[in-house]
């Protein structure tokens, strides 16, 4: 009887042990079957023209300029049985990454991917999920979303970013993606190389309260033309392009340009170029290149030229150049290029018509 009754007790256990195992795994999550691989095909990476009203958004490339930035690829995604590693199949996706910079505001900008289903060798591939969200370390940015990449659908994700703080940041930066499909595990991979982003509250630049963000790697054009108001100021510059030994600033010819902040070198470099004995014509005041504001400037560069121009232009175009730097961001030692735009008949520059003595 003894036997009997630990027999049975036996048998309760076994059962509540296997009812037990069951219920916990009927609760665990399925352990995926498979594994995957996430490859982003190499970009190059383009400096956009300068000049250009918008960016071009080319695939296998990343072009940016100061303020934005495009990058455009395929991506390989491959499938894989576990344990034994055996390939099942791919995917192939296409993706555009859209980054819109404020020269004006760190805290509110916006990047914008698109990504699709080129076509897939699994059933698998056909219901991949793919999330994006923002891999950088010095910013925060609102979730992209995650979406369902299903056949001949374009899904778009639009995550605003955030350079908390006010101190001068370079981040680089560049949107993550993260994708998984039924029974396979999760991959990660940037979309596109990552770009660098600078983000600063310099006083004078715009309002401190919001500061701005530029990519730093990219040197802008300071444009002038010969039939605009700041003519005489672009003929000067384009005659010391051609003329000065060094060419200063005229890319493809000589050296850039490097802004100074530095009032005291600026000044010198301007009394040294224009010196206050030299006489000015009525209306006339005198006009330096390189820039004053430049560390290539006349105190300590004597490869430079002066002429007489109109005052009151001089004045302006000083005005609106300090303007362009500020929209720019341009920082103490931050290049420069200058551009000048001449008549489409004109071969040759004009000498301008007072020269300092």
């Amino acid at each position: 009887m003894k036997l009997i009754k630990f027999g049975g007790i036996l048998l309760a256990a076994l059962l509540a042990a296997s009812t037990a195992s069951a219920t916990a795994a009927d609760a665990a999550p399925p352990r995926p079957k498979g594994s995957i691989t996430l490859t982003t095909t190499p970009n190059r990476t383009s400096a956009a023209k300068p000049g250009a009203a918008a960016l071009t958004c080319s695939p296998a490339y990343n072009t940016f300029d100061r303020t934005s930035s495009c990058s455009s690829g395929g991506i390989t995604v491959n499938f894989y049985l576990e344990p034994e590693h055996q390939y099942q199949g791919s995917a192939q996706l296409a993706y555009t990454s859209s980054v819109q910079l404020d020269p004006r505001n760190r805290y509110k900008w916006t990047n914008q991917v698109s990504l699709h289903l080129v076509e897939s060798t699994i059933p698998a591939g056909d219901l991949g999920v793919g999330t994006v969200t923002e891999d950088c370390k010095a910013c925060t940015a609102t979730p992209g979303g995650t979406q369902i990449l299903s056949p001949g659908a374009v899904r778009t994700y639009t995550m605003t970013l955030n350079s908390p703080g006010t101190a001068t940041v370079t981040d680089a930066q560049a949107p993550l993606l993260t994708y998984t499909a039924p029974g396979y595990s999760t991959a990660q991979g940037d979309l596109g190389g990552k770009q660098n982003v600078r983000c600063d509250n310099t006083p004078r630049m715009s309002p401190v309260q919001t500061g701005g963000c530029v990519h730093p790697d990219y040197t802008p054009t300071y444009f002038l033309s010969t039939t605009g108001p700041y003519d005489q100021v672009a003929w000067h510059v384009a005659w010391a392009q051609q003329n000065l030994k060094n060419h200063w600033g005229w890319q493809g010819h000589g050296p850039a340009l490097t802004r100074t902040t530095d009032r005291a070198l600026i000044r010198t470099n301007r009394r040294t170029a224009c010196p206050s004995n030299i006489p000015r014509p009525a209306g006339k005041s005198c006009d330096e290149y390189p820039f004053a504001s430049t560390h290539q400037g006349a105190s300590v560069n004597p490869d430079f030229s002066c002429h007489m121009i109109n005052a009151r232009q001089n004045t302006q175009e000083g005005s609106f150049r300090k303007s362009w730097y500020n929209s720019n961001r341009l920082f103490d030692g931050d290049k420069f290029w200058v551009d000048i735009l001449l008549p489409s008949a004109h071969t040759q520059v004009m000498r301008p018509n007072v020269q300092c003595p």
